[in-house]
């Protein structure tokens, strides 16, 4: 008898639109964990892609930034006497004002205590000359271009409203940050903003990258406040861009799993709606309440996973009909979404659970009611 009551339950005209609802919800999830996968899949590819640096920063430990941290100046004296460091360099970053007969910009300026050493290290272009006084200063590229500045050129630099004429020797171009930046040697910086006692940073590098044995006992001689922070550290970068994405998809999909147990609520109470006549007649037939309550909620399972698996497909399928489209308008644009078999069969048994939860009441409340209308 509990097979025919499975079946007449399940032909009741809701079950169609019950499957679709459960369908559009796992679609929503299916296609954004196959998005996710896609951007996940390309970020890893493009870290192996990337030129990992070999250099290293020695920064204040409790600098939330680079301009925030203050490390002393004679370090580097200590520093460059090492025999395991093949290149140490100072740094002073500054914000400052630049003026041109173009008008005037909002600049950073970067002091270096070994500009002819921090060029080569970057490996440099330069048309013109390294500076060597005060009365020079090198422009990145990047900033010439913007500020309309050619060698030779006289431009003002304006700190604490303190302003400096000073003579452009050379344009540089490095492919880093300091090609939007003023360049000029530390002393003329420290001169500019009068503080000779401490530097932002220092930029190093090791003979041996790969002896971290080295790079450890080195980093143990560090005062107490300062650290060693390796420069590009891209995979870690990339890790954690991603784990960042998952939390979203998590926190996203728990939303979307309750929509489920509400739903599967919502198709459990119409559904012994539309079905108490027949109900109350197998109570009356004798049928116990447990295998009432079990038969309901075997017809949500089944909608539940019917739903679910026309819902992952719809997304698979759909993600894919999006990236093709895609593709065709954006030629040079690649998309291409996937999902992972274990990935599919976490949604469907999450999808399960989340209608079992949402249809435990109101199949209990049923049997309940059922069992209260016989006794009368």
């Amino acid at each position: 008898m509990e097979p025919l009551a499975f079946k007449m339950l399940f032909r009741k005209k809701g079950t169609a639109s019950a499957i679709i609802a459960i369908a559009l919800l796992i679609a929503l999830i299916t296609a954004t964990n196959s998005l996710v996968n896609n951007i996940n899949s390309q970020t890893s590819l493009i870290s192996g892609l990337a030129s990992i640096g070999q250099g290293y920063l020695i920064t204040s430990k409790n600098a939330s930034s680079l301009t925030d941290s203050e490390v002393d100046a004679s370090l580097i004296n200590q520093i460059s006497n090492n025999s395991n460091v093949a290149y140490a360099t100072s740094q002073e970053i500054i914000q400052g004002t630049l003026t041109t007969e173009n008008g005037s910009y909002s600049v950073n300026i970067l002091g270096v205590n070994n500009l002819e050493a921090y060029l080569d290290n970057n490996g440099a272009s330069i048309n013109g000359t390294v500076c060597q006084n005060q009365t020079d200063v090198d422009v990145g590229v990047i900033l010439a271009n913007l500020a309309s500045i050619g060698v030779n050129d006289s431009v003002s630099v304006t700190v604490d409203n303190n302003s400096f004429q000073l003579s452009v020797a050379g344009i540089t171009q490095t492919t880093k940050q300091s090609d939007s930046e003023l360049i000029m040697p530390l002393e003329t910086l420290q001169t500019l903003t009068g503080n000779r006692q401490t530097v932002n940073f220092i930029e190093l590098s090791f003979n041996n990258q790969s002896d971290n044995k080295t790079i450890a006992s080195f980093s143990q001689t560090l005062p107490s406040n300062l650290k060693l922070t390796k420069i590009q550290q891209i995979q870690t970068f990339v890790d954690d861009i991603n784990t960042q994405t998952i939390n979203f998809i998590n926190v996203w999909s728990v939303a979307v799993y309750a929509l489920i147990a509400a739903a599967s609520y919502v198709i459990a109470t119409r559904l012994v709606d539309e079905a108490k006549y027949e109900l109350f007649m197998l109570r009356a037939l004798g049928t116990k309440r447990k295998a009432v309550i079990s038969l309901i909620i075997s017809v949500i399972l089944t909608i539940a996973f019917v739903g679910s698996l026309f819902g992952i497909a719809l997304g698979i399928v759909g993600t894919q009909f999006v990236a093709t489209g895609v593709r065709w308008v954006w030629g040079s644009f690649t998309l291409a979404p996937f999902l992972q078999p274990l990935q599919a069969f976490e949604i469907l048994l999450i999808a399960l659970a989340s209608c079992l939860l949402g249809s435990i009441y109101p199949a209990a409340k049923t049997a309940q009611t059922l069992a209260t209308e016989n006794s009368q």
